[in-house]
This record gives C-alpha cells, sequence and structure tokens, in this order.
C-alpha cells in the first residue's frame, strides 16, 4: 500500500499541472538533487517512457501485481541470500524471457518480456528494494549488476542470464560471458580471462536513483542512432540529473556534442550549435575541440543575429562567451565591431536603453583587459 499511496499523492501533484508531461515534472522533482514528489519506481515508468498519468497507471498497477504475486508465492523468507535468488530466478522464469539490447525500460518488461542489462537490473533492485533485500548497482564502462548491501557477504548479480545470481564464485566463466559486450581486439587487449577484473577497475556502485539514469542515457543513444539528436539530448539532460557521473555513457555523450554540434552548423544553426558547444564546454572543459568549435559558432552566430536583428540572443551568446573564459583576439575583434554596429543601430532607432546596455557589454567586453 504505501507505493500506491505514493502514487496518489504524485497523481494530485501532476494533475495541478494541466498536462505537463511526466518527465519534465520530475526533472522539476530533481532539481534540488533527489526525488521528492515521485517514488524510484514512479520515476522508472517515467524515464521508461510514462510521459502521461494513464501511462504511469498502467505501470504501477502491473508492477503491484507483480510484487503481490510475489508475496503469495512467499519467495522471500528470513534467509536473506536464498530469498534473493529465489525472486531472481521468479523474474527469470516469468518476466525475464528474451534479451534485446534495446530492451532498455520497463515497459520493454511489461508489454514484451524483453530485457537488457539495464531494464533487468532496475525491475530486480526495485522488487528487492519493495520487499527488504536493499540493493544498489556497479555500473562499468560496458555493463551493469545488482549488489547486495545487507546480506552479510559480498554478492553480485548479472541480471542478463539466469545464471548471474553470486557471479563471483566462478569469475573465469564471467569473463567469457563478458566477451559477447567488448569487441574483439579490446578484449584480447585486456585478455580474456580478465575482463571481470577490468570492468571491476573501471566501475563504481551506483544507488538505484542514479541506476535510472542509464534507463535514460541508453534512451539516448537509441535516438542518437536514430539521428533524432534533439531528442537525445534531452535524454542525456535528465540522464544527468539521474547519474551525473556515468561511467558507461561518457563517450557516447562526447560523440553526441560532435555529431549534434556538426549537424547544427552544417545548417547553419549557428546560436543552437553554440550553446550545445557551452554546454559540452561546461561538461568537458578539457576538450579542445569543444572549445574551437565553441569560437566558430560564437562568431557565425554573431554575424548571422546581427543580420537578423535579434539583440535579445546575441547579448546571451556575449555575456556567455565570456564567461567561459576562451575568448581570444579574434572572437573580441569581431565582438567589438558588432557591439558597434548595435550602438549604431540603437542610436539611430532611438533606443536609449538598448544603446547604453549595448554600450556597457562593449566596455565590459570589447577591449582586452
Amino acid at each position: 500500500m504505501r507505493s500506491l499511496l505514493t502514487f496518489t499523492i504524485s497523481l494530485s501533484l501532476t494533475i495541478g499541472l494541466l498536462g505537463q508531461p511526466l518527465s519534465l515534472r520530475l526533472a522539476h522533482d530533481l532539481s534540488d538533487g533527489q526525488l521528492d514528489d515521485f517514488s524510484r519506481i514512479q520515476a522508472a515508468f517515467i524515464v521508461s517512457g510514462a510521459d502521461s498519468v494513464e501511462r504511469l497507471q498502467q505501470g504501477m498497477m502491473w508492477f503491484e501485481a507483480l510484487l503481490s504475486d510475489i508475496r503469495a508465492k512467499n519467495l522471500i523468507g528470513f534467509d536473506r541470500v536464498p530469498s534473493a535468488e529465489k525472486l531472481f530466478l521468479y523474474l527469470h522464469t516469468t518476466w525475464l524471457q528474451d534479451y534485446h539490447v534495446h530492451a532498455t525500460t520497463l515497459f520493454d518488461i511489461m508489454e514484451r518480456r524483453a530485457f537488457n542489462c539495464v531494464s533487468a537490473t532496475v525491475l530486480y533492485n526495485l522488487v528487492c528494494d519493495e520487499l527488504g533485500l536493499s540493493t544498489e548497482a556497479f555500473e562499468t564502462p560496458t555493463h551493469v549488476y545488482t549488489i547486495f548491501s545487507n546480506v552479510g557477504e559480498r554478492l553480485m548479480v548479472e541480471n542478463t542470464t539466469s545464471m548471474g545470481f553470486n557471479i563471483i564464485n566462478n569469475l573465469q566463466r564471467y569473463s567469457k560471458y563478458l566477451l559477447q559486450y567488448y569487441p574483439h581486439n579490446e578484449a584480447l587487449k585486456i585478455g580474456l580471462d580478465r575482463l571481470y577484473a577490468h570492468e571491476n577497475a573501471h566501475g563504481r556502485p551506483i544507488d538505484n536513483t542514479e541506476l535510472l539514469g542509464l534507463i535514460c542515457y541508453n534512451r539516448a543513444v537509441f535516438h542518437a542512432e536514430q539521428k533524432d539528436y534533439p531528442q537525445a539530448y534531452e535524454m542525456v539532460k535528465l540522464a544527468r540529473m539521474l547519474n551525473s557521473d556515468s561511467r558507461s555513457n561518457r563517450r557516447f555523450e562526447i560523440s553526441l556534442y560532435y555529431r549534434w554540434g556538426h549537424e547544427l552548423f552544417q545548417a547553419k544553426q549557428f546560436d543552437d550549435a553554440f550553446e550545445i558547444m557551452v554546454d559540452a564546454i561546461h561538461r568537458y572543459p578539457d576538450n579542445d575541440d569543444f572549445k574551437r568549435n565553441c569560437q566558430n559558432a560564437f562568431l557565425n552566430a554573431l554575424q548571422q543575429l546581427w543580420l537578423t536583428k535579434d539583440w535579445e540572443r546575441t547579448e546571451r551568446i556575449i555575456e556567455q562567451m565570456n564567461e567561459l573564459d576562451i575568448i581570444t583576439d579574434r572572437e573580441r575583434s569581431s565582438q567589438e565591431l558588432i557591439l558597434k554596429n548595435w550602438m549604431n543601430y540603437f542610436a539611430a532607432h532611438n533606443q536609449n536603453a538598448r544603446y547604453l546596455h549595448a554600450k556597457h557589454l562593449f566596455e565590459k567586453y570589447g577591449a582586452q583587459k
């Protein structure tokens, strides 16, 4: 009843937002760094694609029915490790039927009994937590596992195979299983019998809220594969609010900045390209390519916004560029010229307030200090 009560409370909050998509409501809820209005399982369904109250309710009813069935079968006893294993095998004989690399959401499991490492780990962890078996996850550059934190021993679970409970008992066999997640050449460099050790050395424990971010990152990857870069970027932003230090998605995130920035530049959407590069620099401040791309987008955006007489966006990108502290003499010279043009324009059109603001920016940023 606890999760149903929480669900009722969050429904009343959502209804008051006049139909705002739940993904936006979730982002607002996460603005303080934690879940307040939504429970983890509700957030899991929202990042899985439930953007309406009705769709969220479908997921929650399925989850409640799943918990009821587990309780009716008395799978959870006093001994935590056997209970965790029974629950693991129950899921693999009922809902985790068909591994598919793209089946990364809870709705894939609910509607198709299809799963990947992320969706299976999310479901197992959240079911365990509801039934009193506290879990975390372990994220590596290619994979994610379940970790039990209160069973009296180090217990790690691989959720993509029914043989994956307590995988530490047979590391050599499991290293061979991991081969499917590595390009052949990379696996050979690491050593075929050392893949698990490599994974462990480059991973980190994450809590179950951070785990939900991996659903977002995976969905971002799938959107990017379809060249839907705007939607991929929105999913990345939501993912960061849940998991800001994802080990498995850094390479993808960097490539998304390159690909979408390039597409915007080719489409002559220079202001948008600049905004993406600003975010890229904040995220990866040591990437010199992002700095150069930002500088080029800034120069082109200044000219384009002058031609379209868009002063509001001009002043915004000037402030942003100078706050980044990557401006060189080339950008500064163009900035001075554009600000002079704007000052002359405002003077000619008797726009005194804007003239004074353009003059302020010129004096603040125009000349090299």
